[in-house]
């Protein structure tokens, strides 16, 4: 009976522990590989310096096609696994109309120039600056990558590395 006891008062902690912590794992929740669709909100608009010496890039402007939006870090190993996917992808896609921009996350500018030069990334990138960007689209680690319509509303996000088939599935639906 002590022993049932002592173990019933440990029971009712860790129930207690968990009804705390199950909001916050239905607030991620995804589907099977990774993403979650995200309905009808509108991307948060944003700009951003190029590091290509190509002005600034802002989200506002580049409504009519999709864009997708990829975060990452220079320090994100997952970052580095799919980076010659997106970069592959954008290539196929970019004389369809679509659009890729970069956003380069809790990094400095020589460290993300370095990682994006390794991966012979092209498409638009640059550095949120001040931490806005993250804050608004509501990143929690990386990378993460935001599939945008043509009306500027997004239409599925995706955390962790993303596949060649998974962009191509996305972007065929928004084209």
């Amino acid at each position: 009976m002590r022993k049932w006891r002592r173990n019933s008062g440990r029971i009712r902690f860790l129930g207690v522990v968990l009804l705390l912590f199950i909001p916050f794992f239905l607030q991620g929740c995804q589907d099977e590989d990774g993403g979650a669709t995200a309905g009808r909100s509108l991307a948060p608009d944003f700009t951003i310096t190029r590091f290509d010496g190509g002005g600034e890039f802002r989200l506002g402007d580049h409504r009519g096609g999709p864009v997708v939006i990829n975060f990452f870090a220079s320090w994100c190993t997952t970052c580095g696994i799919e980076a010659n996917g997106l970069e592959k992808v954008y290539q196929e896609y970019v004389a369809k109309g679509a659009m890729f921009v970069g956003v380069g996350i809790d990094d400095t500018e020589i460290m993300a120039r370095q990682f994006l030069a390794k991966n012979s990334i092209t498409y638009p990138s640059g550095l949120d600056l001040t931490g806005s960007i993250k804050r608004d689209y509501g990143l929690h680690g990386l990378p993460y990558t935001f599939f945008v319509d043509r009306e500027g509303y997004i239409t599925y996000v995706h955390s962790g590395a993303v596949t060649e088939t998974l962009l191509k599935y996305e972007l065929e639906k928004l084209l």
